[in-house]
């Protein structure tokens, strides 16, 4: 059985796409001459000049046979080509950054074909139909990427003509973010699954006719039967017997200017297919896979994940909410999927406060104060610092990841979120984040 062909745009960091034909010529598909078919096209035209100088009628007709030997051909197989377009099917369900990605084309015509992959790729793979290829990719970028549209390899028996046109159109693939093996990690249990499930909603239960009990210290507020309160003098509770389902939130920064410092950052472009590409840097690439990798820890764990901007907007859209393990895993699924065209706020003169936090989010921090929460924040000023730290009042279980250009220049920094009790975590860029959870 033939290996299937891979490939890796790691591998072919030194390949680059020229094209040696001038525009015009390929608008019009005159790249498909070959140096013998341009050769016959100069010397029929020639030919013809010298004839009408010297009017030689013999001399005129051997130039006017050369150029229709050499036109015929070229007519003849742009003509006689397969009109039929190819099939490409995306095999691999939700591609992702680091991981094969397979992809099938087919024809099912007499043609020679060769795939027209993404540029940092190279070459693709070239077969013959009727018939399929089937061929893998490692993409290592996030992003829309297109692949195709496929190439048609053309030639006459004279090899006046030999070149490619294109044939079938292109395929978007989205590829999300890469995901880190957390669960490799015995630790990280300890270390990052801070929440316990107090949480729980009835799906039977009438608000009025639940039981009730007396308010234990570490009982979620979302628990207090505010009626039941009112009636006994004192705080009561839901008494609820079905099992509970965890929750856990995750802010995420997108905030342009705390990912670009001063060209500090090395700048990316994230290709969006037919669109212009979204600007990122190596910072925020990373900050991402962070997040994808932690939220598909918490889901495995059965943790229905709320996924916020700064300001408190939803980073997905709004759907129906289910506390159950399925639907845990499927919110986590969607976020990751909409990583692929994740991009950073547009970027604002304004002057930014301290307080880096908008209402909306720190309304929801309330009701957090017994979940757990996780942070994953660019750069960060000392006033910025000092006004977060003064959240861990209300907010105990923050696991805060600050993702930064310079760990080092971040003291007092340090020494504010020291005082917090949360978990903190100063990242560089270069930061391996397989070894995170590794560390002392």
């Amino acid at each position: 059985m033939e290996k299937m062909q891979r490939f890796d745009s790691r591998d072919a960091l030194s390949w680059t796409r020229t094209d040696s034909t001038p525009a015009t010529l390929r608008r019009f598909q005159l790249d498909l001459f070959t140096v013998r078919g341009w050769a016959t096209l100069c010397s029929g035209a020639l030919l013809i000049f010298l004839a009408y100088i010297l009017g030689r009628h013999e001399m005129m007709a051997l130039g006017i046979g050369l150029l229709t030997v050499a036109l015929v051909s070229w007519l003849l197989v742009l003509r006689l080509r397969n009109k039929s377009k190819l099939t490409r099917k995306l095999l691999t369900a939700n591609p992702v950054v680091g991981d094969i990605t397979r992809l099938q084309l087919s024809c099912a015509e007499n043609a020679k074909v060769k795939e027209s992959l993404p540029p940092e790729f190279g070459p693709g793979p070239e077969f013959t139909g009727p018939g399929e290829t089937v061929y893998e990719l490692i993409f290592r970028t996030r992003g829309i990427h297109l692949v195709g549209p496929a190439k048609q390899i053309l030639s006459d028996p004279l090899g006046l003509v030999d070149g490619m046109v294109d044939s079938g159109d292109a395929l978007p693939v989205p590829v999300c973010a890469e995901i880190h093996p957390l669960e490799r990690f015995a630790s990280l249990g300890d270390k990052m699954l801070t929440g316990d499930a107090r949480f729980s909603r009835s799906t039977t239960a009438d608000y009025y006719d639940v039981a009730t009990r007396d308010y234990q210290q570490g009982d979620s507020i979302r628990q207090v039967h505010w009626k039941a309160t009112a009636r006994q003098g004192k705080l009561m509770v839901r008494q609820e017997n079905h099992v509970a389902t965890a929750q856990a939130l995750l802010v995420f920064d997108r905030t342009y200017e705390h990912w670009h410092i001063n060209g500090a950052d090395l700048r990316l472009g994230i290709p969006q297919g037919d669109g212009p590409p979204i600007q990122s840097s190596r910072r925020f690439e990373m900050a991402l896979s962070l997040a994808c990798s932690i939220g598909q820890r918490y889901a495995a764990n059965g943790y229905q994940l709320l996924f916020r901007e700064l300001s408190g907007e939803q980073l997905l859209k709004a759907g129906s909410v289910s506390l159950s393990g399925a639907s845990a895993q499927a919110g986590f699924e969607d976020f990751h999927a909409a990583s692929a065209e994740m991009s950073l706020r547009a970027p604002t003169n304004a002057a930014e406060g301290p307080e880096i936090l908008g209402e909306g989010l720190r309304k929801l921090l309330l009701g957090f104060r017994d979940e757990p929460v996780i942070m994953i924040l660019g750069e960060l000023r000392t006033n910025q610092a000092a006004w977060l730290a003064t959240l861990a009042r209300s907010v105990r279980h923050v696991e805060l990841f600050l993702l930064v250009s310079h760990p080092e220049r971040y003291h007092e920094v340090q020494q504010h979120l020291a005082e917090t009790g949360w978990k903190v975590h100063f990242l560089a860029a270069n930061t391996n984040i397989n070894e995170l959870w590794s560390r002392p």
